[in-house]
């Protein structure tokens, strides 16, 4: 796991904190800057995360190779013309999907971008493709993680 702030790896306790308004995964030495601060990380995702996740990064063959799956970008309107070819109401799929009609209707608006649960969920259910594998490019280094950018590196600190 990744310190979302300095982008080092974390060695240690991981903290859930604010840092100007933003929900980060810090490490030991970030924590400190963070105004709120939710305490140290257990084995669990903190449940902001796991509700917003539409992307998953999958290692393969002992870390050689990454394979990112994540919802299409037109997942309304599939989901919109999949409900309407089924037959159901948007009261109907809400039921089957165990959610509100107003999820379903910011789906459909694409105001809402569904998680991988629930679109492979909407997938069965709908008999419609929402995800797809976007790349899948070796890794080198023996398994070292792919960078990505963090706020620590566009951010300025005043020290």
């Amino acid at each position: 796991m990744r310190c979302e702030l300095c982008g080092e790896e974390i060695r240690g306790k991981a903290y859930l904190g604010v840092v100007d308004r933003a929900e980060l995964i810090l490490c030991e030495k970030c924590v400190k800057r963070a105004s709120k601060v939710y305490g140290p990380l257990g084995a669990k995702k903190p449940a902001s995360q796991a509700i917003t996740q539409s992307r998953r990064a999958t290692r393969v063959e002992g870390g050689r190779r990454e394979i990112v799956e994540e919802v299409v970008e037109d997942f309304a309107e599939r989901i919109r013309e999949a409900r309407e070819r089924a037959g159901f109401t948007k009261d109907t799929l809400a039921a089957l999907l165990g959610t509100k009609v107003s999820v379903i209707r910011r789906l459909e608006e694409g105001s809402l971008k569904p998680t991988l649960e629930m679109a492979r969920k909407l997938e069965k259910i709908l008999k419609v493709q929402l995800i797809e594998d976007v790349s899948e490019r070796g890794l080198e280094g023996g398994g070292i993680e792919a960078w990505e950018q963090t706020l620590g590196d566009v951010a300025e600190f005043k020290g």
